[in-house]
């Protein structure tokens, strides 16, 4: 069955990726918090409708509820190693959409049907600025002295390069700003089989991030175009939908808290709904993080959010730290 089938796959993805890249990069706070499958944010399933734009990692499992479903995610370009891709090259570079170009698949169940998508998110652009990048690069020539001891035999302080690298880390989540786009498609059957799924509901939509240097506040804009497709799959949408949202997060250690509202208006009907939500995560170890949302959701009837669940996610991001000729 379609929804058995899908659980199991999950399941397996995340204990290849885990066998596979266990070894590498552990993952930071910032990483884990509030990522959700387009697919999800579509549906309103996310325990977020404003997703800031992040860097997505090689892999990534999101369980929503538990037991309702979740939704897997990859990156493709960072399916192999970069050696020659340099940390000057990624923090100065400034359109990044093959480097973050993410692909996900999402499940749920809603009342009697069973709901698949597909989704992709990309980050298009991202600017440091110039008091970012300064930061930034003399923690990576702190790093590089740290991995390059001046003694003949000396030993390598792993410990001080964790902290240090931990540092740098968390110094990339500051002091830029960034557009991403992102576009999902759903479709939902009665019976478990994928001959039965009819094509409901597609969007496109764009997040803008701003996130300054010296706080750990960041301001997300969003404005998201969605459509329903009826089930005689008539490529003129039944209706058209026009989303405008702002959100507000606050992040520190392993801890991130965010606001957001949103304006949805259906477009046919000319009529108005709305989401207010609170959304918070905390960071259980280096590869999971408990995500939680609650507030009201867009229906006017059984619209409130009390959303739980789980995000993994594992990392094969390996750039060279210094410069290409070194």
């Amino acid at each position: 069955m379609v929804m058995k089938k899908l659980n199991l796959l999950f399941l397996c993805w995340f204990g290849f990726a885990e066998q596979t890249l266990a070894q590498e990069e552990k993952l930071k706070a910032n990483d884990l918090f509030l990522t959700s499958s387009p697919g999800l944010v579509l549906a309103d399933k996310a325990p977020s409708s404003i997703e800031k734009p992040t860097n997505p990692k090689t892999f990534g499992v999101s369980l929503l509820n538990l037991w309702q479903g979740g939704a897997i995610e990859a990156t493709p370009f960072w399916f192999s190693n970069k050696p020659q891709y340099t940390y000057q090259d990624w923090i100065k570079k400034k359109v990044l959409f093959f480097e973050t170009f993410n692909i996900s698949a999402a499940t749920f169940r809603e009342e009697d049907r069973n709901i698949l998508s597909a989704g992709f998110r990309s980050t298009i652009f991202r600017s440091y600025s110039k008091a970012a990048i300064k930061k930034l690069t003399s923690q990576e020539d702190k790093i590089i002295e740290l991995l390059t001891p001046g003694s003949v035999g000396a030993t390598l302080d792993e410990e001080k390069i964790k902290e240090e690298s931990d540092k740098l880390d968390a110094m990339e989540q500051r002091g830029f700003y960034a557009l991403e786009i992102a576009g999902a498609m759903l479709g939902s059957g009665k019976e478990n089989d994928f001959e039965n799924i009819v094509l409901e509901k597609s969007g496109i939509w764009m997040n803008f991030r701003l996130s300054p240097l010296n706080n750990g506040l960041d301001f997300v804009a969003l404005f998201r175009y969605s459509w329903t497709n009826n089930a005689n799959n008539i490529t003129i949408p039944e209706n058209e939908f026009y989303d405008y949202g702002l959100s507000l997060n606050y992040e520190k250690s392993a801890f991130n808290i965010a606001g957001e509202y949103v304006f949805r208006h259906d477009n046919n009907l000319n009529e108005q709904y709305k989401r207010l939500a609170f959304s918070g995560a905390y960071q259980l170890n280096p590869y999971m993080a408990l995500v939680a949302s609650f507030g009201k959701n867009f229906a006017k009837d059984d619209n409130i959010i009390a959303l739980f669940g789980i995000n993994f996610g594992l990392v094969n991001n390996r750039i060279k730290e210094g410069d290409e000729d070194e």
